[in-house]
């Protein structure tokens, strides 16, 4: 809901006379919580009933965290805007002066690209956690975790990366990649939407770029929720970097490709190749 009204508030502001609502859509991702989302459809659970409210005339736009989103969209949909990038990275979350004793200690994360990272860093045991954000924060606070990895963007935007009973320590983004989309708000609508051109208005390119990237990445590679995979695109000057991580049986590896910014698509397919060859598997 914080998101949506980010969303509305930029809309307003690039045209003052608009009128906006928020509509809450309670989604299957949301209510079936005791299941990890690979057991029941992946990213695709956050999207369907707003997929469906567009279709049917119910809401003009949808928003959504861009790495939610399923690599295919309704047929009639189409991302029409993405907004500047928030914050990319993950955060280890842990309870301030509480001593951890467990060895290893206990992560809740039920992300296959956040587990392979940080038991890549330190010895730890991941379980399983879903759920909102605040309650994710007090079942720490309560000792069920010692510690979760949760999203730097959403713990600013709900104001809670100020809550003084946690420490926030920022995994740094070479060693821990985040997820393809991770801290962009998309708005997705219908194709033929009367609203077109103010979401072009409201569109941030960079951002825009960076997402279509890491996605291209991902597609090529087929890799939904279930697989240990991270991607982030970035600019280093004119050049655009795309920088990626999977988890095999192998290890824990980790490539990069840069080049023209016109040439993502070529970028992405190169860098899909490399990570084929690393998994041993056909072109």
């Amino acid at each position: 809901m914080i998101q949506a009204e980010i969303a509305a508030a930029r809309l307003r502001a690039i045209c003052p006379k608009l009128q906006t609502e928020l509509v809450p859509i309670v989604t299957s991702g949301d209510k079936l919580l005791h299941k990890p989302l690979v057991e029941f459809g992946g990213k695709g659970v956050f999207v369907t009933e707003f997929e469906e409210a567009l279709l049917g005339g119910a809401i003009d736009a949808a928003v959504h965290s861009a790495k939610d989103l399923p690599m295919e969209l309704r047929a009639g949909l189409t991302l029409a805007a993405v907004l500047e990038r928030g914050p990319v990275q993950d955060v280890l979350v842990t309870v301030k002066g509480r001593q951890i004793t467990r060895t290893p200690m206990l992560v809740g994360t039920g992300s296959p690209r956040r587990q392979v990272q940080i038991k890549r860093l330190r010895p730890v045991v991941c379980r399983q956690l879903r759920g909102n954000v605040d309650t994710r924060l007090e079942k720490l606070y309560a000792g069920e975790f010692d510690a979760l990895i949760l999203a730097a963007a959403g713990l600013e935007r709900l104001g809670l990366a100020a809550d003084e009973r946690f420490v926030f320590e920022a995994l740094p983004e070479a060693e821990f990649l985040p997820a393809g989309g991770q801290g962009v708000i998309a708005l997705e609508a219908r194709e033929d939407s009367r609203f077109a051109s103010l979401f072009a208005r409201a569109n941030h390119e960079p951002t825009a770029l960076f997402l279509r990237s890491e996605r291209e990445v991902l597609r090529l590679l087929g890799a939904g929720c279930e697989e240990p995979v991270g991607v982030h695109a970035r600019l280093e000057g004119e050049k655009l970097v795309i920088r990626l991580m999977q988890g095999t049986e192998k290890g824990v590896y980790y490539q990069e490709t840069r080049g023209e910014q016109e040439q993502y698509l070529e970028l992405a397919k190169g860098l899909a190749r490399k990570a084929r060859s690393v998994r041993g598997r056909p072109e």
